[in-house]
């Protein structure tokens, strides 16, 4: 697993426009899935990380962790929203969706 640092993009109303990482995707993206996880916070409040999982892709990046979400990303993704997630040092896009799909982690 690889726990990466990621940005966020914002548009000019304060909506999320997309998440960038550098370096953190594999080299084929095919059959990407998507797990928002909810865990304790750091400060007794309720965090949520974002699991992008390739099955097949080798470790460690065949799992990439972002943690500790912003709740209003996390607000869009748990109902239904797409977050383009972009690596700049390849210009890749995935498009991150969930539904409603919401994990407790440890």
């Amino acid at each position: 697993m690889l726990v990466a640092s990621y940005l966020i993009g914002y548009d000019d109303n304060g909506v999320v426009g997309h998440l960038g990482l550098d370096r953190a995707f594999p080299t084929h993206l095919e059959a990407a899935e998507f797990e928002l996880c909810e865990r304790e916070g750091t400060h007794g409040g309720v965090a949520y990380d974002l699991m992008v999982i390739f099955p097949y892709a080798e470790s460690p990046r065949n799992m990439i962790c972002l943690l500790d979400l912003p709740p209003a990303l996390v607000s869009s993704l748990a109902n239904g929203g797409t977050v383009p997630i972009v690596d700049f040092s390849c210009g890749r896009l995935l498009r991150c969706s969930l539904g409603q799909v919401v994990e407790r982690c440890a």
